[in-house]
């Protein structure tokens, strides 16, 4: 007989995440969920209420730590370039270590519900507002190109929404892509 895993939230969230990149959010199941856990549907009500509470948990995980991040990096004084380098480092460090929960963010937000969905769409139209703020005092500075700001996020947020899908074909390492990729990004806008 197969051995049933030490069932915990943390357990449950992280292999729902897996199977929420695999398939989609709306195409699993608590069933299946339990099924690839080795344990009964029951089972996982011991820890979570339902399948909306894991997408929540999964979603508002990585959120807390976007958002920590920008407000840290958005009241450091170190120069404009450090500072965004420093937040797509943070985007790199998510998508190469946890590309499961990063797939869940990106993909299956809209699956939010009520409070929850404008609770995420409030946190979300803040974050590109410090980040607006950032690029904006760059310009100011002449740290950085005198360039439309809502384009510089869009530039810069673009291609690190789906690093998590090109790593799982290229296998780089954190280390890796933080040596080149924030670069490559930021010589598009730096000065």
């Amino acid at each position: 007989m197969e051995r049933k895993p030490n069932l915990s939230k943390d357990l449950i969230l992280k292999t729902s995440a897996q199977l929420f990149s695999e398939k989609s959010f709306s195409q699993v199941s608590m069933r299946e969920i339990a099924k690839v856990l080795n344990v009964k549907a029951a089972s996982l009500y011991n820890h979570i209420q339902s399948k909306d509470e894991i997408l929540e948990a999964v979603i508002f995980d990585l959120v807390n730590i976007f958002m920590t991040t920008i407000e840290e990096t958005s009241g450091k004084t170190i120069p404009t370039a450090k500072k965004l380098e420093e937040i797509i480092n943070t985007y790199i460090s998510i998508a190469v270590e946890r590309p499961d929960s990063f797939a869940t963010l990106n993909n299956d937000w809209k699956y939010l519900k009520g409070d929850t969905r404008n609770k995420f769409i409030a946190s979300r139209i803040l974050y590109e507002k410090k980040l607006e703020a950032i690029i904006i005092d760059g310009i100011k500075s002449g740290n950085i190109k005198e360039v439309n700001p809502k384009i510089m996020i869009y530039q810069m947020l673009s291609p690190l929404r789906n690093i998590h899908l090109w790593n799982k074909k290229n296998h780089m390492t954190t280390e890796e892509l933080k040596s080149q990729l924030p670069q490559l990004i930021l010589n598009g806008i730096l000065k």
